[in-house]
């Protein structure tokens, strides 16, 4: 390949396009006014960083591709049928968890992109990654914030609903994280058999292991309050499906553990959203049992997030080299 970086700008102009439509349609429903701010904002922010995108890529003889990228399906995110059923303010809560697991996929895929631009000294690139990468990091700071105290005021919501008791509701979210961490036990171990780097496939079967562990735990506490696992597929669920393999058509093996290191990054982070909402939620319904196994499960996440982040600039050098020499 004489120059790898354009598929890397093709690929984030497509992603942040796509993030772009996302935020808007968020901004529409929030029902928190600090997440319809955020969005708001945010979308503005995405709009002006692939136009940025899109002018270097010229100057690099390149053109915005009409394909789908890799990335531009991981920010599909979850169906809106997957949120049926949810008042509006856990349905900005959810929001927010989808925008902040699509910030640190979008900060890992500028970390690839302004590797890659380094190997070949493409210098303006690369400062153009590790600019908007900081962007990427300052707004998922941003929406982190909000997470908590939109879950609260959710949580706050259905009970003065009258339509679930304190406890249903509780039950309703442990479910969906019981099926989040199912879906991501089996894209995990998927991911562990494909690919040519050992290290990245093994660090992919252990966390696949450790997500087994955590569903067991929901699963106990489930049945503690009376419940059970449900038989539908969670918002969550829907956002752990991933992108389809056929986004991953054309690309090097060593390319493939590179993506999935971005996706579990970015995986880690949705779910560490996710635990944050449930112990807010918990707090405020004065369940403290239930806090304290989404602290313990958001700790766990936190650890897989790190160790991705970690193994990330390796895999993308390797896979860059590969590009190079091909």
């Amino acid at each position: 390949m004489e120059n790898p970086i354009q598929r890397y700008l093709e690929d984030a102009i497509a992603a942040e396009r796509s993030f772009e439509t996302q935020l808007r349609g968020f901004a529409d429903e929030a029902t928190y006014p600090g997440a319809k701010t955020a969005f708001q904002t945010h979308a503005d922010e995405t709009k002006r960083q692939y136009e940025l995108l899109t002018t270097r890529l010229k100057a690099l003889g390149g053109a915005p591709s009409t394909m789908k990228s890799f990335m531009a399906h991981i920010f599909n995110m979850a169906p809106k049928a997957a949120q049926v059923g949810h008042v509006d303010e856990e349905r900005t809560t959810q929001d927010l968890i989808m925008a902040f697991s699509v910030e640190n996929a979008e900060v890992a895929m500028y970390e690839s992109m302004a590797i890659a631009a380094e190997a070949v000294n493409d210098k303006e690139t690369a400062t153009l990654a590790r600019q908007i990468q900081r962007e990427e990091k300052a707004t998922g700071e941003k929406v982190w914030q909000l997470i908590g105290p939109a879950a609260a005021q959710a949580y706050l919501r259905v009970r003065s609903a009258g339509a679930q008791g304190p406890d249903e509701a509780i039950l309703r979210y442990l479910q969906d994280a019981e099926a989040a961490e199912r879906n991501f036990e089996d894209a995990l171990a998927s991911f562990s058999k494909t690919g040519d780097q050992p290290e990245v496939q093994s660090l992919m079967s252990m966390m696949s292991a450790k997500a087994k562990t955590q569903h067991q735990r929901l699963e106990r506490r489930l049945t503690s309050l009376g419940g059970s696992r449900s038989t539908g597929k969670s918002f969550l669920a829907h956002l752990l499906a991933f992108t389809p393999v056929s986004a991953q058509v054309g690309h090097a093996a060593s390319e493939k553990n590179t993506q999935h290191l971005m996706i579990t990054f970015a995986a880690a982070s949705a779910e560490m959203g996710m635990y944050e909402s449930l112990a807010a939620a918990a707090e405020t319904a004065g369940d403290q049992e239930t806090v304290r196994l989404a602290r313990e499960l958001q700790k766990e996440e936190r650890e897989d997030y790190d160790l991705a982040w970690q193994h990330l600039e390796r895999s993308a050098r390797n896979t860059t080299m590969q590009l190079l020499n091909r």
